[in-house]
């Protein structure tokens, strides 16, 4: 009997850990992997690899997404490389090509680096979080634990932990990232002892360490 399930539905079944689909509206161009307990919402998956315990939905080509983390809503995500645990708020959307078609330069603490790639996304670390809307330029390294919202689009180069974007963007405070990456360990049914918090703070401490 001929196998009528749908690609992403095959995709998830052949897989060594297993994924779901949900809705309607995907479309998959491989390679692709979706590690266990991933979510495919909806959308384009373009070579991506994501998982365990992701959220997928929207636009999504030649990407890396680790474990918990999310983009459950639209938006673009391009050519990038995302942490675990990050959560991107709706219609948070990547560039990855200049205008001009040039190379990329990519963000870094003292200058920017040239990288001849005409195709980069994102760079983002473990446990950052972006506002409904955030647009994010190509090229663009977003340290660990930062909370990106405002009006303008966050520089190419982000501190760990900062909280805000541009000008006003000021420092996520250590009992305040501790306590919501505890909160969102919890929605994921992890316990979070005081080994666990302890482990966060000692994270934060370490910001700004070569």
């Amino acid at each position: 009997m001929a196998d009528t399930r749908s690609c992403l539905e095959r995709a998830c079944a052949s897989s060594r850990e297993s994924c779901s689909t949900h809705g309607t509206g995907r479309w998959l161009a491989g390679p692709f992997f979706a590690g266990r307990g991933t979510r495919l919402l909806g959308g384009p998956y373009e070579r991506v690899g994501a998982g365990p315990e992701c959220r997928l939905r929207g636009e999504i080509e030649d990407s890396v997404v680790l474990g918990y983390s999310n983009k459950a809503h639209g938006g673009f995500l391009g050519h990038s490389y995302i942490g675990r645990w990050v959560n991107l708020g709706a219609l948070t959307t990547n560039s990855d090509l200049k205008n001009t078609y040039g190379p990329i330069r990519l963000g870094g603490p003292a200058e920017e680096v040239e990288t001849g790639l005409t195709k980069l996304g994102c760079l983002l670390g473990d446990h950052v979080k972006t506002a409904i809307g955030t647009r994010i330029h190509a090229g663009t390294v977003v340290g660990a634990g930062a909370n990106l919202f405002g009006d303008s689009a966050p520089e190419r180069w982000v501190p760990a932990f900062a909280w805000g974007s541009g000008s006003d963007a000021s420092v996520f405070e250590r009992p305040r990232f501790v306590e919501v990456a505890a909160r969102v360990l919890r929605r994921r049914g992890i316990d979070v002892d005081e080994a666990t918090r302890e482990w966060l703070g000692a994270c934060w401490d370490a910001r700004g360490a070569d």
